[in-house]
């Protein structure tokens, strides 16, 4: 079987681990990454054994590129795939999948024209201790899920690496719903089963410094299937924490990132704790898993495991909470 020709867009610390997880798939050959800050593209490229270059542009009209991880600004996510995908590139798209549904929507119908799979990174599927959970959950051995809560939350990018940048810009970043929380509305929906059909949101903006969006969202959802999903997140926390419960007919799980503890616990029995290293044993890498499954569905034709429409329901979710704190009402789905 002939190997498929990967190049990267974005060499930043994601970008970097995307294609470093590339570099070991036997089906994949690494070919060419591309950054503005040309001097970090050619110390990866050097690493790699590969070629570099300034502009995405000059990747995407390669003729030895099959197809590309975009891993650049989330502003720009939107752009590069469907310039990409008119290229007749397979695009890996780091997630937030877009800032807004319009451009998601367009992303995957981009990919549908030129006839390219397009696959959204949504790596907490993969990871431990999440892939540990949600193995527990779909064993059934604690019933059905019904509700989950999840708080993710600490402070500002000041006082760190990502001061001053385009994360602290919302036109650029999104907010939290988008930059990082993207994770947890694609968790809920994965554990819950279902798409969201309705959203409250109430966001804030009360301490943070240095950011023009909000420090606080809170967010309510409502499952097509009757389940119930509530986040917290963002910015303003001076103590932070991340952490989160899964209800369910037969059981309740609970995982604390604090005390690196994955509780749960069977109606009639006692609790039983897991340690977070313990709930990833017998699991791949996540980001070599997710690459990995990426570069075999374009080598062997198959559909991709979390296709761009997974990504288009996320962004929903996080633009509908947005418009209903705008608007003082629930919105409902799709938009």
């Amino acid at each position: 079987m002939e190997k498929v020709n990967v190049a990267l867009i974005g060499c930043g610390g994601m970008g970097a681990s995307l294609i470093r997880a590339a570099k070991g798939v036997e089906l994949a050959a690494v070919t060419c990454v591309a950054d503005p800050q040309v001097e970090r593209a050619r110390k990866l490229a050097e690493e790699l054994g590969c070629d570099y270059c300034a502009d995405s542009e000059d990747v995407i009209s390669r003729d030895d590129v099959d197809a590309v991880f975009v891993a650049a600004p989330n502003f720009l996510h939107a752009p590069m795939t469907i310039r990409a995908a008119q290229a007749g590139k397979h695009v890996f798209c780091e997630k937030p999948m877009a800032l807004s549904t319009q451009d998601a929507r367009q992303m995957v119908e981009a990919a549908e024209r030129a006839g390219v799979k397009l696959m959204v990174g949504q790596v907490l599927r993969y990871i431990a201790p999440y892939v540990y959970m949600w193995d527990l959950v779909r064993s059934g051995e604690l019933g059905e899920p019904f509700c989950m809560q999840t708080t993710r939350i600490g402070g500002s990018w000041k006082d760190t690496p990502y001061a001053g940048g385009w994360r602290e810009q919302a036109d650029k970043c999104g907010g939290p719903l988008f930059e990082f929380s993207a994770h947890e509305i694609d968790f809920m929906r994965t554990v819950l089963g279902s798409n969201v059909k309705r959203v409250y949101g109430s966001l804030g903006h009360y301490i943070a410094e240095g950011i023009d969006y909000e420090d606080t969202a809170y967010v309510l959802m409502e499952f097509e299937n009757g389940g119930k999903g509530c986040l917290l997140a963002g910015h303003s926390a001076i103590l932070g924490t991340y952490e989160g419960k899964i209800f369910l007919t037969e059981g309740t799980i609970y995982y604390d990132n604090k005390t690196k503890l994955v509780t749960y616990m069977k109606k009639g029995d006692q609790p039983v704790e897991v340690p977070y290293d313990k709930t990833s044993e017998g699991y791949e890498d996540g980001v070599q898993r997710e690459v990995r499954e990426f570069i075999e569905a374009v080598a062997n034709d198959t559909p991709v495991t979390i296709p761009g429409t997974e990504g288009l329901q996320n962004t929903m979710v996080a633009e509908a909470a947005h418009l209903s704190n705008e608007r003082g009402t629930p919105v409902d789905l799709p938009l």
